[in-house]
């Protein structure tokens, strides 16, 4: 898949997003909506890997190796961030405190059906 194709998917996925929405993001395409979100936006990004109050990507003076997200990414953290582990990362999924799950798919049928 070309990386216009996964920036168009990730474009459109960020529109669907409301301001103060709680917002899982998996691994691959969507951990490019972020950069589809308007300088604005009030969401708030939620990792697996728990990070709740993700920030923007660091710059080569922010870096910090132990802020990632569960891509191995690296992140900032928001002033406010919370802390834990994956899970209850996942429980707070389960429980309902996540307003938006956007789940990586590792293969996709021509139907739609997820294999991962």
């Amino acid at each position: 898949m070309s990386e216009d194709v996964r920036a168009r998917i990730a474009a459109r996925a960020a529109q669907e997003l409301r301001p103060g929405d709680v917002v899982n993001l998996g691994i691959g395409i969507p951990n490019l909506i972020p950069g589809f979100l308007g300088a604005g936006t009030e969401v708030v990004i939620h990792t697996e890997n728990g990070l709740l109050g993700v920030g923007p990507r660091p710059g080569p003076d922010e870096l910090d190796p132990d802020l990632i997200d569960a891509a191995k990414q690296p992140v900032t953290a928001l002033p406010g961030a919370a802390y834990f582990d994956s899970a209850e990362s996942f429980a707070m999924i389960r429980g309902g405190h996540v307003d938006v799950a956007v789940l990586g798919a590792l293969q996709v049928s021509g139907a739609g059906d997820i294999a991962n």
